[in-house]
């Protein structure tokens, strides 16, 4: 019997094996990889995009950003401005304070009373040490043979502040004057700039017994003590307690 071999297919419908085409397999592989990654992803499960990154801010120039704020100063430092003369204070009287003459007198603007008695607050720009009528209260400096050095008049019981030199420094708060000043023996007045209170001559004063002074030879009120000036020196200074 004449054995048939099986008629071999035509070439344009033949399905060629992965095994007998190499060239065929290497097509086939990269399909194989990138279905196993669609696989690997879909296993995964399907991912939400990441949020897109906020944009940054802009940078502003130095000519747009704002002034740095001056710096300010503690009002507590500030020295306030010395008063403006006419200044006014309070002081003794000559004669009768009552008459209608003394009380004409246009420098008076106010009066007052202690135990003395009533007394007027004039407007001044110097201590009057020559007046007719007003008396300033007497600041007396002596020497230790008693002697009278020199002396200066001051408003009515002006506080004693200090002593430099020929300027004597005193403060008021009243009648609508307040503030440090400094005199000189022939009556010249400066309003001192704002600052801390200067303490009191009393502060370092040391009390002595009062020899007879010409100032005072008819006062009952006079006393006397040893003080320390600007330089730290020790000066003898006389002066009245206020009336009460």
């Amino acid at each position: 019997m004449e054995r048939r071999l099986p008629r071999p297919l035509p070439a344009s419908n033949a399905a060629p094996l992965p095994a007998l085409w190499p060239g065929r397999t290497a097509r086939i592989r990269p399909a194989l990889t990138s279905a196993a990654l669609c696989l690997a992803l879909a296993a995964c499960g399907e991912r939400a995009p990441a949020p897109a990154a906020a944009p940054a801010a802009p940078v502003a120039s130095p000519a747009d950003a704002a002034p740095p704020a001056p710096p300010t100063t503690p009002a507590a430092s500030v020295a306030a401005e010395p008063a403006a003369p006419p200044y006014r204070f309070a002081f003794a009287s000559k004669g009768d304070p009552s008459s209608d003459k003394r009380r004409e007198d246009p420098r008076v603007v106010e009066w007052g009373e202690d135990g003395c008695g009533a007394y007027p607050v004039a407007l001044v720009e110097s201590i009057p040490l020559r007046d007719a009528w007003l008396l300033p209260d007497w600041v007396v400096e002596f020497d230790d043979k008693n002697r009278e050095i020199q002396r200066w008049g001051r408003p009515m019981a002006a506080e004693l502040t200090g002593l430099d030199g020929t300027r004597l420094r005193f403060r008021v708060d009243g009648h609508g004057q307040r503030g440090e000043f400094a005199t000189t023996p022939d009556g010249a007045l400066q309003a001192l700039p704002g600052q801390a209170a200067s303490a009191s001559l009393y502060a370092s004063a040391r009390q002595i017994e009062c020899p007879a002074l010409a100032t005072f030879a008819e006062s009952d009120y006079v006393q006397c003590f040893v003080v320390k000036d600007a330089a730290g020196g020790e000066r003898r200074l006389a002066w009245e307690a206020p009336c009460t």
